[in-house]
């Protein structure tokens, strides 16, 4: 062969080779023999040649990874890929690179994982990720993060997965010591087990379970990733192609190549040690030292670490993590419900457990029962199986929403029915269950006992709302549903006294209906009743705050939701009439800031008037009666205050009275009635009964009458704030009559009940301002009271702890206007009392 030849020959295997690196490149696996039988001329270069060409191409893609081990794209910049546009990097790992993205077709944001090149040069691994991909696509749990899809374009593959906002629990084990609460790092774990158990039961296992594939999303709720994906590890050779996952989480079997539900197990017993532990089980060892530290089990206990962690949590950690597979918990739903036994303080399956030691955890749940005997021990027993119907319905409706989610399009219906369900449970009163019809009850519905537990729960309820929303974006009754769990979230924050956690869930509720009404194909008139509805809540939230220029524009924008109908039906009415009278008849704090407005009273007539014409009209359903009824009262309380006749004052009084025991008479149980009527009776105005014995003993009358109707509203519902709140005005004004007939001791009597009552509503909720300057101007009351009997060092005492009050208000919220009045008052109160002589 002449050198000519030659030259040629060469130019044509170098083409070739520059072809065959080049599909590989783009994922596809051409083979050297296929270029040898297609060229037979040029097969001994090739044989030769192509060998040399892709050893090289590896070493130089693997040259190009993070001196971590983390992915690169071999020096490409990705902007878009296919119908997807990358926003920004949210993170990486020796599998991939992970993209917000944006798709553009149906305007979601969505999270992209996009394979490093170093992965497509290997087969199994290519093989292996679109196999596992697609089991993983097939699964839906709340606690295991969506993947939409896989895909590829111009030889890049990637994952397509469902954006999570939060972080990833590797950052939260290793930025923080320790880690977490011995309760948050069980409920993350009780979640994952969850999710696993699920997975386990549709064959797949998931083989890396580990704080960084597991997300904190910002409701708190844990969800698992890479789920199923095979992770080839790069920092020890030997096991690159023997094992997949992280061997510093990998169950000790794993390394003989066996695996099964038990080594997802360990991953999370490991992943709870290092929550508690607030650092790695293993760390600064070797990838060779590893393997033989994992099999010896040369793991701190927990108590090297912190001396808080109950016994029961650890001997959960431990029976997680034990070595042997036979001594683990067999299953991920063992692990998940042993967790719960823990965090309900009920005795776990994972030790034995005396009856003593039964006795005393119940004893402790229950401590009020403890106490009683006979008949009370049967009343027990009977409370206890009402509970678990309750507890059992609960998990019921819980059990069928994960099963309702792991279905496609066609099983929404029964996702939507089990989710609702779970919300009825939570939310309605256990008393009203057998009489209410589920889709009567509203967001004006008082509810018996509202408990975190239960908030908890609606705030976790709302993100299987929202995947649900995602995967059908145009059905209605989704956006319906999620607004209506809100609104009922929403009430239950607010009678927590979680006022600025209520206002964020109806805000939210508001942007959603804003953003997705129009897509999801929400009538209008139905669109224009949920915004009044949520602006109407927010009006009233804002009111609690004392935050009255948002509470007023919420309401103007329920009017405009309302007036912006031709034909509005009769609920979108009485959305209407609701702000209406809402700012019509203010609050008895923003009537006073109003009082200097002369504008303010003829336009609350107006607005009052309005709303009088709009219920005239209404012809309301029977779970709409009890609201028609009370604003109904509410416009004859306000045409009272506004009388200038005492004759006509007192026939409105009356007829506001008359309208709500009318009512009462047929719904006896009907609290949002009863507690109407107690603010009614409760509305004296102390400043006209002074100087008249009559008005003075009609007054107290009327605040007597109060406090008895209030008083099976406060036995009932102990934690609804909102009662325990008017309890304390009534007293503070019959302390104030008291006071001013001369009779200091029964003063002293009813601020002192009112100031406990008080005092349980700031222990509950610190952070409260208005609660902290309630008890102040409560305390102020008390020194007045001490000051007319010479008691100098009560009074005092009592200025000192109106102080701490305001001291304790928030920076921010001290600005406020009802702080800044409490403040000039107790300022004033003390300048009086260090003017006096006796205090010199």
């Amino acid at each position: 062969m002449n050198s000519l030849d030659l030259d040629d020959t060469y130019s044509t295997v170098d083409i070739l080779a520059s072809d065959f690196v080049a599909r590989y490149r783009n994922g596809d696996r051409p083979t050297v023999e296929e270029y040898a039988n297609r060229h037979p001329e040029l097969s001994e270069p090739i044989r030769r040649v192509f060998p040399l060409v892709l050893s090289v191409e590896k070493v130089k893609i693997d040259q190009q990874s993070e001196s971590d081990g983390s992915a690169t794209l071999a020096g490409r910049v990705l902007e878009r890929l296919g119908d997807f546009r990358l926003v920004r990097e949210i993170g990486r790992g020796g599998m991939g690179i992970v993209y917000e993205a944006e798709q553009e077709s149906l305007g979601r944001r969505v999270a992209i994982k996009v394979l490093p090149k170093q992965s497509l040069l290997n087969d199994d691994a290519l093989q292996s990720f679109r196999r596992e991909a697609s089991t993983a696509a097939a699964m839906h749990h709340s606690n295991i993060v969506p993947i939409f899809g896989t895909g590829q374009c111009e030889g890049t593959h990637f994952l397509v997965m469902q954006l999570i906002r939060g972080e990833s629990l590797d950052k939260r084990v290793t930025t923080e010591q320790p880690s977490f609460d011995c309760r948050t790092a069980a409920e993350i774990a009780a979640q994952i087990s969850d999710g696993l158990a699920y997975a386990h039961g549709n064959g797949v296992l998931h083989r890396d379970v580990k704080p960084a594939n597991i997300l904190i999303d910002e409701d708190g709720v844990a969800q698992l990733t890479d789920f199923g994906l095979a992770r080839n590890t790069r920092d020890d050779p030997t096991m690159t192609q023997a094992l997949s996952g992280s061997p510093r989480y990998m169950a000790p079997e794993r390394f003989q190549g066996q695996s099964d539900e038990r080594s997802d197990v360990y991953g999370v017993g490991l992943t709870l040690y290092e929550m508690l532990a607030g650092t790695p089980a293993f760390k600064g060892l070797t990838p060779h030292q590893l393997p033989e530290a994992v099999k010896l089990h040369l793991i701190k206990p927990l108590t090297e670490f912190r001396s808080d962690i109950p016994t029961d949590l650890q001997t959960i950690v431990a029976k997680a993590i034990n070595p042997e597979p036979a001594h683990r918990y067999q299953s991920a739903t063992d692990l998940r419900d042993d967790l719960n036994r823990f965090l309900k303080d009920e005795p776990i399956l994972a030790r034995r457990t005396t009856t003593l030691q039964r006795l005393v955890r119940w004893c402790r749940r229950n401590p009020k029962l403890a106490t009683v005997t006979g008949i009370a021990i049967v009343s027990m027993l009977a409370a206890t199986v009402a509970s678990s119907v309750g507890f059992a319905m609960t998990s019921a409706a819980n059990k069928r929403s994960s099963e309702a989610l792991a279905q496609s399009e066609q099983t929404v219906d029964l996702a939507l029915h089990s989710l609702d369900g779970v919300v009825d449970v939570i939310s309605i009163p256990a008393s009203a269950m057998g009489d209410m019809d589920m889709g009567e009850m509203d967001s004006g519905q008082f509810l018996l006992n509202p408990s975190p537990h239960a908030a908890k729960v609606l705030e976790n309820i709302q993100p299987l709302y929202e995947r649900l929303a995602n995967q059908s974006p145009t059905r209605p009754d989704i956006l319906r549903q999620m607004i209506e769990a809100s609104l009922r979230l929403s009430l239950i924050q607010q009678q927590l006294g979680q006022i600025d956690a209520a206002i964020g869930t109806l805000n939210q509720s508001v942007e959603l209906l804003e953003t997705r009404g129009n897509l999801a194909g929400l009538p209008i008139n139905e669109k224009r009743i949920l915004d009044a509805r949520l602006h109407n809540e927010l009006g009233k939230v804002y009111a609690l705050n004392l935050d009255y220029a948002k509470s007023d524009e919420a309401f103007e924008m329920a009017i405009q939701s309302g007036e912006a109908v031709t034909d509005p039906d009769d609920r979108l009415k009485l959305q209407l009439a609701y702000a209406l009278v809402a700012l019509g008849d203010p609050p008895a704090q923003r009537r006073r800031d109003q009082a200097e407005m002369p504008g303010e009273s003829r336009t609350a007539r107006e607005r009052l008037s309005a709303a009088r014409a709009i219920l005239s009209e209404l012809n309301p359903a029977a779970h709409d009666a009890s609201e028609v009824s009370v604003l109904r009262a509410r416009i004859h309380l306000a045409d009272s205050r506004r009388a200038k006749r005492p004759a006509v004052r007192q026939s409105e009084f009356l007829s506001a009275i008359e309208i709500l025991r009318e009512r009462l008479t047929q719904t006896p149980d009907d609290s949002r009635v009863r507690f109407a009527l107690v603010e009614v009776l409760a509305s004296v105005n102390l400043r006209r009964q002074f100087g008249s014995e009559r008005l003075t003993d009609e007054a107290e009358k009327r605040l007597h009458e109060a406090l008895a109707e209030l008083q099976p509203l406060r036995s009932i519902n102990p934690k609804t704030q909102l009662f325990a709140v008017s309890e304390v005005h009534i007293l503070h004004k019959l302390s104030n009559l008291a006071r001013s007939n001369g009779d200091f001791a029964l003063a002293l009597d009813r601020l002192e009940k009112a100031i406990a009552i008080q005092s349980s509503l700031v222990d509950a909720s610190p952070d409260s301002m208005p609660h902290r300057c309630w008890r102040a101007l409560l305390y102020r009351s008390l020194a007045e009271v001490h000051r007319r009997q010479g008691d100098d060092d009560a009074e005092r005492e009592a200025i000192t702890a109106a102080v701490a009050d305001l001291d304790a208000i928030s920076p921010e919220s001290r600005e406020h206007p009802f702080a800044v009045q409490t403040q000039q008052i107790i300022q004033k109160l003390a300048a009086d009392a260090a003017s006096e002589p006796d205090a010199l």
